[in-house]
């Protein structure tokens, strides 16, 4: 099954305006499915994602987590590209994380990000009049220069979220970790060699490696295992086909990243477990 995209409770529209369940809905989904088939004795989770919404992460991690304490399966995690910030968090519900070496892997962190246009009003003699119910009602508003208790108040709130998915980590991964965790806890992405070497993954390898070591996991013996796959819905099938005219037909993106969707502004100012390529670090 596979992680791929922003992780949001958002559904998601083609250029036909055919909709979709949103990455969220589709994850837990395939995990139920997965999970309660009877047939199915280990998991294997490709995971190609930078992250997403702090609330669709954790909300999404706590139910793969009762799912797995009611059908107890092992997971290994098998990551693609990408799997950064919520993409590494959801990740933690794998019992074994095999990644390429070039995977970009971790920016365990939180990020928050505000525009001001406030100078730019000065500039055009634009005024903004606030009618307010309290002090911090406009808290960071575009419109104004932030206050220093405004960006204290909502420093200490990013660190509350922060230490949430370190505790994260902490659980999964606590006693694979080699290196200090100031050294890995500041938001930047690793390759997936580095990432091998101070324990955020347990072993550099490609698809196939995950199926035969979750094989193994789960008691089969077979040297080629079954793989089973969630059978498709009839609407689904009817909305691939519609989805690959609508991907033919639109114009393409020159953007390798999904900035678009994370930069809209339905996510200004909202906490994200999320990695933005030109403002994390890479190691």
């Amino acid at each position: 099954m596979d992680l791929n995209g922003v992780i949001t409770h958002v559904s998601r529209k083609n250029s036909l305006g055919i909709e979709y369940p949103s990455v969220t809905e589709k994850l837990i989904s395939d995990f139920e499915y997965y999970f309660k088939h009877p047939k199915v004795k280990a998991i294997v989770l490709q995971v190609d994602s930078p992250g997403g919404s702090l609330t669709s992460c954790e909300e999404a991690l706590k139910y793969l987590q009762k799912l797995k304490e009611k059908y107890p399966k092992p997971i290994v995690a098998s990551f693609r590209s990408m799997a950064a910030s919520g993409g590494y968090y959801i990740s933690m519900i794998a019992d074994k994380i095999y990644a390429n070496e070039s995977t970009l892997t971790g920016s365990i962190g939180v990020i928050s990000q505000f525009f001001n246009i406030s100078e730019l009003m000065d500039k055009y003699g634009v005024k903004m009049y606030t009618i307010k119910s309290g002090r911090n009602k406009d808290s960071l508003s575009p419109f104004r220069e932030p206050r220093e208790d405004e960006l204290a108040y909502w420093q200490d709130m990013t660190d509350e979220f922060v230490g949430q998915f370190t505790n994260v980590v902490e659980q999964s991964r606590g006693d694979k970790i080699k290196v200090n965790r100031e050294d890995v806890f500041d938001g930047r992405v690793f390759s997936g060699k580095k990432a091998l070497e101070i324990g955020l993954i347990d072993s550099i390898g490609t698809l196939h490696d995950a199926i035969k070591d979750a094989a193994e996991m789960g008691g089969i013996e077979d040297e080629e295992p079954y793989i089973i796959k969630k059978p498709k819905e009839k609407n689904d099938v009817f909305n691939l086909f519609f989805a690959n005219i609508s991907e033919a037909i639109k114009p393409k993106s020159s953007l390798p990243f999904p900035y678009d969707e994370i930069m809209s502004t339905k996510y200004i100012g909202v906490p994200m477990y999320i990695y933005i390529p030109n403002y994390n670090g890479v190691n």
